[in-house]
């Protein structure tokens, strides 16, 4: 299971990081890859809301189901799935001064026939992490503060 991490830092408090990354929506603004990110029904936003994000991976769209998993102070997971792939978010907020600190790790488990391409991938999923850090922490920068 490939797992990527990086650490950004917001200025904005933690209570405002949390409530921007709930919203998975947002991902159009700071993950690098999304294309599109949509809700999938009108429920409000909590465990068990689920989007629908199109993502480009390697030059070629993948569309995977994402679920908010956990939704506690300081900390979200958010799990998409697809028939090759889960990826778990797993965002960790942490107050630093009168900002925030956030600690992003994504986790990759291949399924079928992608499974045996696993370390073929780890350099790409690098690679979308170095790019994945530079927007979250552009998007995160532009937060209010108070």
């Amino acid at each position: 299971m490939p797992t990527v991490t990086r650490t950004v830092h917001s200025p904005a408090p933690v209570g405002t990081v949390q409530a921007y990354l709930r919203d998975f929506t947002h991902a159009e603004e700071w993950d690098a890859g999304t294309i599109s990110c949509t809700p999938v029904d009108d429920a409000p936003i909590g465990v068990g809301k689920q989007w629908r994000n199109v993502s480009e991976f390697r030059g070629r769209e993948t569309t995977l189901i994402y679920t908010l998993e956990r939704d506690d102070p300081g900390h979200l997971r958010i799990v998409g799935r697809n028939k090759t792939v889960t990826s778990e978010d797993d965002l960790a907020l942490t107050a630093d001064g009168p900002g925030t600190t956030l600690t992003y790790t994504a986790t990759f488990t291949f399924h079928g026939v992608a499974k045996l391409a696993t370390p073929l991938l780890v350099p790409a999923l690098g690679s979308l992490g170095d790019e994945a850090q530079k927007t979250l922490q552009a998007a995160l920068e532009k937060l209010p503060v108070t």
